[in-house]
């Protein structure tokens, strides 16, 4: 996982995972929650992973400063790390 930031405003974020379950469902739902919505979304998948690139943003238009930056990043975090757990269990 990797974010993207500019200074200390969150910009997007890019998942690398093993296998095609891709984490954007799961992730919206936590996103809208904190007031984020995805601007842009790309897709792709490669020998045994797939890359899933969000471009993020605040809904009302703003941007993703430092506090609401960390805690976006609190919240993607265990989601990502246990949906990648879960699915290597059944892969």
């Amino acid at each position: 996982m990797h974010f993207e930031q500019d200074g200390s405003e969150l910009k997007a974020i890019e998942v690398v995972r093993s296998g095609h379950s891709p984490v954007i469902v799961p992730l919206y739902r936590v996103l809208l929650g904190l007031g984020i919505v995805i601007s842009t979304y790309q897709a792709r998948p490669s020998t045994g992973t797939l890359v899933e690139r969000m471009v993020l943003q605040r809904s009302d238009g703003g941007s993703i400063g430092a506090r609401l930056s960390e805690e976006t990043k609190a919240a993607i975090l265990p989601l990502v790390l246990e949906d990648e757990s879960t699915e290597s269990r059944y892969a």
